[in-house]
């Protein structure tokens, strides 16, 4: 009855003792992995930095403008002031002559102040 708590101490021991060498084993089989991980991305490295032997460079991207579109021309213009005189909307007469709104709107706005210049210079 005496011997009974050693044997358990004994064998409580023995399975430590194993379980640390299994935890050794299993950390060096890591360190092998990862060692050989790192060996491959510094070769990976090296390739890249190497200049590529006799292969013909890669021709550069050629940037192409593209043309300029005329904003309102005088045709357009004139269409613009009739479709306004109308009582057409800003957005419709846009989409109608396909230019931008903002184009028919800066329109609207030398249009008006060529009107108050020429009403200012009558009235003088």
């Amino acid at each position: 009855m005496q011997l009974l708590p050693y044997l358990l101490i004994a064998a409580g021991l023995l399975s430590t003792l194993a379980l640390f060498f299994a935890l050794k084993r299993e950390i060096r089989a890591q360190i092998r992995r990862q060692k050989a991980r790192l060996e491959e991305i510094a070769v990976r490295i090296e390739e890249v930095k190497r200049p590529p032997e006799k292969q013909e460079p890669e021709p550069a991207e050629t940037f192409v403008p593209t043309p300029l579109r005329a904003g309102l021309n005088l045709n357009k213009r004139v269409h613009a002031m009739r479709m306004l005189r109308r009582g057409e909307d800003v957005s419709y007469i846009a989409a109608a002559l396909g230019v931008p709104r903002r184009e028919v709107e800066l329109l609207i706005r030398v249009q008006s102040i060529g009107r108050a210049r020429v009403a200012s210079v009558g009235s003088d």
